[in-house]
């Protein structure tokens, strides 16, 4: 009798190993179908850019005697890469266009988009959005790729369905190795990231390393559920993707309109935390702790101490919601803004105004900063008074200059008034590095700058300082 028990156990689990190793044969299977199916959509994206460097001999009788150019720079030839996906075959302008991140085709000169079969077409960017990290390009229909196309376009999912342990799959071209495919889960969702305001990225910790930026983070189902973007140095199964619900509103605002149309309604905000919520009573929103002037929130009447708690009956926890949620209207649309206010709930209705790309936040100004060794501050009765500044009718005050740095060889001197950039009066520290952000964006090579010094006013020319992606 016990040895027909031990003969029954073992083709129990004999069986059951059978049919847990068949189980697992067919989730193989399965994997490998899926990559099969995805992977003909994706490209890669070669990129060339011409970057200047200093030319260490500028001034040096040792640069005439090797026969070189006594020029202050060189431009210097730079190649990167990284990855895109096939995402619409438009029959009327005959192009296919891919999604890509911005930083992969920023300040491109020469773009090159190559598929799994081989071709290589000239690409050309229809848009970018520096805010979301995100870029649509065009290849023409040449070579066959419209066919191509039509059979490998790729699904575009529901970020908004995604949870913390989900099964992801990353594909690229990390490093130049073309078709790398890693596999992961959904490690967290709504991460903040410095200078993407309103941009919840999915991290995850499927293997991203540089060149899988602007590929595809795909689903069981085989759909595009996000964009690899980034990655922090350093570190080990910390990637992060742009969601591609987000990823769609931006394709969808480029291909309309050549840009991204955002809206804010004028208010200065911070995360409501524990103690904060303890103090107004309030368990969950946002605190509104300053109200611009003269902006649409001040005219609707929203408050600084007012609790935002919902936008269009949508219920805000996180500072990241409330800008998305604000800033993914075109600019002119009126908004149900839900606040507590002194314990009690209101709806206010705001109509939002054009959010600028080029606003600066108080960490980019810091950055900035940083990078022209430059200090402005606004200019309060306080600062008047303590370092006796002229009366001006606008301007920021330079309360400190670096030494070496770019805006002291521009000649700038603490206690100087900056009254002017490029002719335009500037009224704010913000305004002044919101002006200096346009002119990098634009490529310029330096600014004008006006200056109230004691008495006297002068004109000065501060370089601007060219931004290199990697």
């Amino acid at each position: 009798m016990k040895r027909y028990v031990y003969s029954l156990l073992l083709m129990l689990m004999l069986i059951k190993l059978g049919l847990a190793t068949s189980l697992m044969q067919q989730l193989e299977e399965e994997r490998i179908k899926l990559v099969e199916k995805v992977s003909p959509g994706v490209a890669t994206i070669f990129t060339v850019r011409e970057v200047k460097i200093a030319n260490p001999f500028a001034g040096n009788p040792f640069g005439e005697f090797f026969g070189l150019p006594d020029v202050p720079e060189f431009k210097e030839r730079q190649e990167g890469l990284g990855s895109g996906f096939i995402v619409k075959v438009d029959e009327k302008k005959k192009k296919v266009y891919l999604l890509t991140n911005n930083h992969v085709v920023e300040n491109a000169q020469n773009i090159k988009v190559q598929f799994k079969n081989n071709v290589v077409l000239d690409g050309e960017v229809v848009g970018t959005d520096k805010l979301s990290d995100i870029a649509v390009v065009a290849v023409p229909f040449k070579e066959g790729i419209e066919e191509y196309a039509r059979k490998h376009l790729l699904k575009l999912g529901d970020s908004d369905k995604l949870k913390p342990g989900m099964t992801v799959i990353a594909i690229g071209s990390p490093l130049g190795l073309t078709g790398t495919v890693t596999m992961g889960i959904i490690s967290a969702l709504d991460r903040e990231m410095p200078g993407h305001p309103g941009e919840g990225f999915i991290q995850t910790d499927a293997a991203i390393n540089p060149g899988n930026s602007g590929g595809p983070l795909i689903n069981l189902k085989g759909e595009v559920v996000g964009i690899n973007t980034a990655i922090i140095m350093g570190a080990q199964g910390l990637g992060f993707a742009v969601p591609v619900n987000q990823a769609k509103w931006v394709m969808e605002q480029i291909l309309k309109y050549g840009k991204v149309k955002r809206s804010k309604i004028g208010v200065l905000i911070q995360p409501l935390t524990p103690e904060l919520a303890k103090h107004f009573g309030v368990k969950k929103g946002v605190l509104v702790s300053q109200v611009i002037k003269g902006g649409p929130a001040e005219k609707a009447g929203i408050k600084s101490g007012d609790i935002i708690i919902a936008v269009n009956d949508k219920p805000v926890s996180k500072v990241s919601q409330l800008q998305k949620y604000i800033m993914r209207n075109p600019p002119g649309t009126k908004i149900k803004i839900t606040v507590i206010r002194d314990g009690k709930k209101k709806d206010i209705y705001v109509v939002t105004t054009s959010w600028d790309g080029e606003e600066v936040s108080q960490t980019n100004m810091q950055e900035m900063e940083v990078k022209y060794g430059l200090i402005v501050k606004d200019i309060t009765p306080e600062l008047v008074e303590r370092y006796r500044i002229p009366k001006v009718p606008y301007g920021v005050f330079v309360l400190g200059v670096k030494y070496g740095s770019v805006a002291d060889e521009a000649g700038i001197r603490s206690g100087d008034v900056i009254l002017t950039i490029n002719k335009k009066p500037i009224k704010s520290a913000k305004d002044f590095w919101k002006e200096i952000k346009r002119a990098e964006k634009k490529g310029a090579d330096s600014v004008l700058l006006f200056i109230q010094r004691g008495s006297s006013k002068i004109f000065t020319v501060m370089p601007i300082i060219k931004s290199e992606k990697k």
